[in-house]
């Protein structure tokens, strides 16, 4: 679930501030302005995108793969079954629905 920002995220300051100072207010202003508009859900999507990516780099690190990025033998076949096509006897059930599918002709939107 993609969470929206609230409004204020997204404005554009008039550049860089002069010295740190400057900058720290404007921050600070800011801030006070925005904290007050989030929600807990905000946040919570903030710490599940942050935790994904600690765990995909992670994985990335110890040299595995994202489950993603796995090969697997698993498919859906058109009737919304999902079987291991390195089966045969799963295989068979599924070839009649497969070839229906594909002699069915598409219609572009």
């Amino acid at each position: 679930m993609e969470m929206r920002l609230p409004p204020g995220c997204d404005r554009s300051t008039g550049g860089p501030a002069a010295t740190f100072d400057e900058a720290r207010t404007a921050f600070e202003t800011a801030w006070g302005e925005l904290l007050p508009k989030l929600t807990e859900a905000h946040f919570q999507t903030w710490r599940n995108q942050r935790d994904w990516i600690a765990r995909k780099q992670a994985m990335s690190a110890r040299g595995e793969k994202l489950p993603s990025e796995r090969p697997s033998s698993l498919m859906r076949c058109p009737c919304g079954t999902t079987f291991d096509s390195h089966i045969l006897s799963e295989n068979l059930i599924h070839v009649r629905h497969i070839q229906a599918a594909r002699a069915r002709p598409r219609v572009k939107p």
